[in-house]
């Protein structure tokens, strides 16, 4: 897997899974977001991000992540970080999320709706059972600003040609003591080769802590859900 040369990114998304994993249930962001829906003219009610770690686990734009505290965002990446904006390799390509994926993110999510809702849908609400595209051009937004903001990054996988999207990866800082951030990440149900979230488990897992600045990431729901940087020798 080659890391392609990157760029800052100037301003960034600000969920994890759907378009807004949040990470506390009941927090200002999962406010603001219904207010943003509110606002958008959607119908019905509005419906909470599901990306979130901490007291509620993970992140989500499938699930929509939501940041820590202000504290916590504050401190999530030096501000001379170069967030990564692409990694390409012969199976798959991840980039940053933006609203121009939201065709080929729903058509992500629907085949994978009922995995996507019992793995996140008790701790953020997402996706609903009536997740339209309206929806998901929302959570995309959302996504999209909060790595805009350097809050929380979402990413697109897709397949090399980018002709589809395989599924998401969202990193947020933790709520929690015992980890800087947390990730989340998921592969459409649909997809013909089983192998592939095994491997894009294992890139993740080295990726998060080799490339970004983090000395132990969270990974709700993984199994190790831990996983530290090597000590230099």
């Amino acid at each position: 897997m080659a890391v392609l040369p990157r760029r800052r990114i100037r301003g960034s998304p600000r969920t994890l899974i759907g378009g807004a994993l949040r990470i506390n249930r009941g927090t200002r962001h999962a406010q603001r977001y219904k207010a943003a829906r509110a606002a958008s003219g959607g119908p019905g009610e509005p419906v909470e991000a599901p990306y979130a770690p901490g007291p509620a686990p993970e992140p989500g734009a499938g699930p929509r992540a939501g940041v820590g505290g202000t504290a916590a965002r504050k401190t999530f990446l030096p501000d001379d970080f170069v967030v990564p904006t692409l990694v390409a390799g012969p199976r798959f390509r991840i980039r940053p999320i933006t609203v121009h994926d939201v065709v080929k993110d729903y058509a992500a999510v629907r085949p994978s709706l009922e995995r996507l809702r019992e793995r996140f849908g008790p701790d953020w609400g997402w996706p609903a059972e009536d997740f339209t595209f309206d929806q998901a051009l929302i959570d995309i937004a959302w996504l999209q600003k909060e790595g805009q903001l350097r809050r929380s990054f979402s990413y697109a996988v897709t397949t090399p040609d980018e002709e589809s999207q395989l599924g998401r990866i969202h990193i947020a800082p933790s709520d929690t003591p015992d980890a800087d951030a947390v990730v989340v990440f998921w592969v459409r149900d649909d997809h013909d080769d089983p192998s592939l979230e095994r491997e894009l488990e294992d890139f993740v897992r080295e990726w998060v802590v080799t490339t970004w600045p983090f000395s132990t990431v969270r990974l709700p729901g993984r199994d190790p859900s831990v996983v530290r940087r090597a000590a230099r020798r």
